[in-house]
């Protein structure tokens, strides 16, 4: 069987998935370009059984063109990049691998918020250029941490903020209460509730149609103008437009983004106009992650194609019906 690799992590730290997966067979194809698009997947599609994603477009086009695609794993958790409705009609599956990343996800977003309450960006960059200037900026001990979202991601960064003495209000429909009754964690009863009290408002959910665009002029309207909002999930969660008005205008006191609408960003991207924080989508891009993700993706095409456990995809009921 042939695979096609465009994630850009796979096996990158650590050579094993890859080896594993040649083990048992397969031949892998990496497909390298310094932005993957859905019609450049589709031009290599032919042949392929099995197509290793990272954050990059799968469009209906690409299952068009493919003709004997089998699985369509995603190296992580985020499926918002894969038309999945269009694999599952033409019949192909779909995988990720959940709460791996957690980790690495909680740990940036921490740093993001110390990065961003304190400019440390801003006075590195002005050290480099020979200016020694100072200016006072705010801590996250003692503040309120809203998270929108608490999965996995958004309950390691509670248990990561336990030493700076933080209240923690949260919103998540499917929200486990007796952990966030063992964690003293707040449950608002809706999301508007957290953009009201947060002074740091974190979003850790995936991108669906109830939260693109959570944040939008509505929402950040109801935030504190001492407030920071942090993104490391997903980018059609915010309003780019909104949040760049709202933080010339100081309606918040500023934003750290690591995931884009567009990835990655245009050159005229509204956000590059604003004094936000911006890194290039690296939430879960450490050694330790990376490594694990591939090994996991790499045991599961294999338990997927080889040895017939077609129900870890998400889609498997839907195609399975389709027989």
């Amino acid at each position: 069987m042939n695979i096609l690799v465009t994630s850009k992590s796979f096996g990158r730290v650590d050579p094993s998935a890859g080896l594993l997966l040649e083990q048992k067979g397969f031949h892998i194809e990496y497909l390298k370009a310094p932005t993957v698009t859905s019609a450049l997947i589709a031009s290599h599609i032919k042949g392929i059984d099995c197509l290793i994603v990272g954050n990059d477009p799968v469009g209906p086009g690409v299952f068009e063109a493919a003709d004997r695609l089998k699985l369509v794993h995603m190296h992580g958790s985020g499926l918002d990049g894969i038309d999945v409705e269009s694999a599952t009609s033409h019949g192909v599956l779909v995988s990720n691998v959940t709460g791996v990343n957690k980790n690495a996800v909680a740990e940036l977003t921490l740093a993001l918020m110390l990065t961003v309450g304190r400019r440390i960006d801003k006075h590195i960059e002005l050290l480099k250029q020979g200016r020694w200037e100072r200016t006072a900026g705010h801590e996250v001990s003692s503040k309120t941490v809203g998270i929108i979202g608490l999965g996995n991601i958004g309950r390691r960064l509670v248990e990561l903020l336990r030493g700076f003495d933080v209240k923690v209000i949260g919103y998540d429909p499917y929200a486990d209460t007796a952990w966030a009754r063992e964690h003293g964690i707040l449950i608002a009863e809706d999301s508007d509730e957290v953009f009201r009290h947060a002074d740091f408002l974190v979003l850790s959910v995936p991108l669906t149609s109830e939260t693109e665009h959570i944040v939008c002029a509505r929402t950040l309207s109801l935030m504190k103008s001492s407030a920071y909002l942090i993104n490391t999930a997903r980018g059609g969660l915010v309003d780019e437009d909104a949040l760049t008005e709202a933080v010339k205008a100081g309606r918040i006191a500023g934003a750290a983004i690591d995931a884009y609408r567009q990835e990655p960003p245009s050159n005229d991207s509204p956000l590059r106009s604003a004094d936000i924080v911006m890194t290039p989508h690296i939430a879960a891009t450490s050694y330790e992650t990376s490594s694990s993700v591939s090994m996991i993706v790499a045991k599961q095409v294999i338990e997927i194609l080889l040895e017939g456990k077609r129900e870890m995809a998400v889609n498997y009921k839907e195609v399975a019906a389709l027989v």
